[in-house]
This record gives structure tokens, C-alpha cells and sequence, in this order.
């Protein structure tokens, strides 16, 4: 799963210079243009975050590496550079201000018509001209590289939703889970709290797992009795074996779960009036969980992809990634194509929808998680059997290589 990036960084003068990288690791390759408001500050705003961009694609291990550009990377207009002409990569425009000024450089950034991601600080609303004058915007609180989770969902590193599970002791940290709850749902996740989540009356196990399944993160917030509920090493254990993303909030130096190595454990003090983060270290924490959950969802769709790959190869069936993020395949007769979409999640409408939609021919094929509770596992196969779509999961690898073989 890996294409290319084209990025280009404006110069002062509204110019453009072009830098090439190999091995992006999506499925698509990537054009990305950043330009900036004419000012100093929002010059050294972007080339801050081309710089910590790279940085934080290269730290994927996905040997993401510079190599020659076509064009051997030289200073070009705005509308000069080769990967405009490719029809098949994304193409993003990052546009930044410092939100004091709204005014280019060179105005030819104005007739940009594909994908535009508009970033301004918090508490600065300048108004953009059109067509930057749109409401989805990328703020950033303390740090430019806080919208770079933003950026992976765009240009297909990472899915763009963000689904968070809380594991918690009521009797410690109650109060502290639904702040972290509320200003992360604030922020546009989808958290789990059991507090919140359960209706009385459902089946809290199978519910527990179904959420758990869900995900691409635990945040466990380790206290003085966490390691004690049978409930929390339920979740350990599931977290473990399905290769969820792991992170630990240490609370005022409380007992640690053996299992989750310090890179991945982040030390808090709470109030000890009120149980609660103070604002900056909440604001710091929630910049964290968003970068730290993109990567977690990044790994496991990766894990998946090269898998399925390399069953599929170790067979001697040729793979490739085409432009909608799909596996191909042919069968061994090469009569048939296969596409595979590959979700680290349990799939739902949305992938049938887009498994459908993105192929007029071939045999289309999801390919997801092992574990799905009943529920989930009865909705799944009505809607495989309604679909043109067919289903395996993750331990059925074999049998979908079987199928491409017969």
C-alpha cells in the first residue's frame, strides 16, 4: 500500500518549488500544494508544518523516502507542476494564515477548484477570500502540526473518523472520564463511556465488545484500583489481540498495566478538589490522542492490506492498489478481477456503499476484522447477501485466496 507524494511549498514570491517522495503510505498517490497569506508569520507557518509533515510520514516506518521529481524539482507557477496533469492522485491545497491577513502573494492560488484545507489558529477568524471562504476549516491551539491528523485523512494514510473507547475505574476517576469524554466529543470523536454509552437493560458484555470492536483506540486511565476490575483486563486482553491502538493516561502515579510499554503511557496530575485536568494539560492531551489515534488506525488498516497481499502474492497472484484505495486481483484463470477493500474495522453500510459504487465490473470483496459480535456478524451477512458485495473476515484470508483460485 504505496503510492507517492508530489508537495510543493510557495516561496515568498508566490512561486513554487517541487519536492518528491516514494513509498506514501496509501493506497493513492498524493499531490499537495501549501501556500500562505502574504505575511512573514504565515510563511514560517508553512514551512513549519511541510517540515513536520514529512516528519510525522516518515516516523510511519513505511520507508517513505525523497527521491527525483519528474521535473527534477525545480521552481515552477502555481499551476505548473506535472502532477495536476494525473488524473488518478488527490490533490490537495493547504491553505495557511496566521488569521491577521487574507491577502496572496500571487492570487493564481485563487483558481484552485479541487480539495482546499483552509488553517488558521484558534481565536483568529480571518476571512479567507473565495473560494477559501468555506467552513471546513483546520484550527490549530498550540501547535501548527495538531491539523496533520487532518491531512492523513484527506490524502488517505488514515480514515477521517475518529472513534476513541474510555476504559475507566468509576470509584477513581469518574469525573475525569466525562471531561475527557466531553471536550473529545467536542472535537468531533465518537467515545465509548460506559456512563453514557449502555442503556439499561443491553447485554453490557456483548455490548462491551461490540464498542471495543469498533474502535481504533483505548485510552486507559490507569488509578489506584484500575488494575483490579475483571472488566478492565477484559479490555487489555481484547485490545491486545485485536492490535488496537493503545494508549495509557498514568493518574498521579498509580500501578501500570505490565503490558503497555512507556512509549505509550502519557503521566497526568489531577486537582485534587475536583478530579480534573487543568485546561492547557486537557488541551495537550487531546492534540495527542488525535495524532496518536491516526497513527494507531493508519497501522491497523496497514496490517491488514499487507496481509491480504501477502497471502495473495505467496499464491503467485499479481496484486496492485488502484486509484480508489482497492486491491486488484485477478483470478488464476484471469477471467475475473477482484477488488478488495480492506477495513481494520467492523465494515458497515457506508463500506458496501463504496465497494459497490467504486467498480462497474469485477467481483467485489470486503475483507475486515476477525472478531464481530452476534449482532454485528447477523447485520453484516444480511448485507453481503442484499450486496453484489462479498464478505470475509481477517482468518478467512485463505478461503477468499481459494476462491480467487478455483
Amino acid at each position: 500500500m504505496a503510492s507517492e507524494l508530489i508537495i510543493q511549498l510557495q516561496n515568498r514570491d508566490g512561486s513554487f518549488i517541487c519536492e518528491k517522495f516514494d513509498h506514501l503510505p496509501s493506497p493513492k498517490s498524493a499531490y499537495i500544494a501549501i501556500c500562505f497569506t502574504d505575511n512573514n508569520q504565515s510563511e514560517q507557518l508553512a514551512i513549519e508544518l511541510r517540515t513536520k509533515l514529512i516528519n510525522a510520514i516518515t516516523n510511519l516506518k513505511s520507508n517513505f523516502i525523497s527521491s527525483l521529481a519528474p521535473c527534477g524539482g525545480h521552481v515552477v507557477h502555481f499551476s505548473g507542476c506535472q502532477a495536476l496533469n494525473n488524473p488518478d492522485n488527490l490533490k490537495l491545497l493547504i491553505v495557511i494564515s496566521d488569521g491577521m491577513i487574507s491577502t496572496f502573494a500571487d492570487d493564481s492560488v485563487l483558481t484552485w477548484t479541487q480539495t482546499i484545507l483552509p488553517v488558521l489558529p484558534l481565536g483568529h477568524p480571518v476571512t479567507l477570500p473565495q473560494p477559501f471562504k468555506i467552513p471546513q476549516v483546520a484550527f490549530w491551539r498550540d501547535h501548527i502540526d495538531e491539523v496533520i491528523p487532518t491531512i492523513f485523512g484527506l490524502i488517505g494514510i488514515s480514515e477521517e473518523d475518529q472513534r476513541i473507547f474510555i476504559s475507566y475505574r468509576r470509584d477513581d476517576t469518574t469525573a475525569f472520564a466525562e471531561q475527557l469524554f466531553d471536550r473529545l466529543h467536542h472535537e468531533g470523536f465518537d467515545v465509548f463511556l460506559d456512563r453514557f454509552s449502555i442503556n439499561p437493560g443491553v447485554n453490557f458484555q456483548n455490548r462491551l465488545y461490540q464498542e471495543l470492536a469498533d474502535k481504533a483506540m483505548i485510552v486507559f486511565l490507569e488509578s489506584p484500583t484500575f488494575l483490579s476490575s475483571p472488566w478492565i483486563q477484559l479490555e487489555i486482553a481484547f485490545a491486545k489481540k485485536y492490535r488496537l491502538g493503545l494508549l495509557a493516561l498514568n493518574i498521579d502515579g498509580s500501578p501500570k498495566i505490565p503490558s503497555i510499554d512507556n512509549e505509550y503511557r502519557r503521566d497526568l496530575i489531577l486537582s485534587d478538589t475536583t478530579g480534573l485536568l487543568d485546561i492547557p494539560g486537557l488541551n495537550n492531551l487531546v492534540t495527542d490522542i488525535r495524532q496518536q489515534h491516526s497513527v494507531a488506525l493508519y497501522r491497523m488498516k496497514n496490517y491488514l492490506n499487507n496481509n491480504v497481499v501477502a497471502a495473495l502474492e505467496s499464491v503467485g497472484a499479481a496484486t496492485t492498489f488502484d486509484q480508489n484505495g482497492f486491491i486488484s486481483v485477478a483470478d488464476d484463470g484471469r477471467k475475473l478481477n477482484y477488488k478488495i477493500w480492506a477495513t481494520p474495522r467492523p465494515p458497515k453500510v457506508n463500506d458496501y456503499h463504496y465497494t459497490d459504487i467504486s467498480h462497474s465490473d469485477g467481483e467485489k470483496v470486503i475483507i475486515g476484522p476477525e472478531f464481530r459480535e452476534n449482532k454485528r456478524e447477523q447485520l453484516n451477512t444480511w448485507l453481503s447477501r442484499k450486496s453484489a458485495v462479498q464478505y470475509f473476515n481477517e482468518g478467512e484470508i485463505l478461503k477468499l485466496i481459494n476462491l480467487i483460485n478455483a
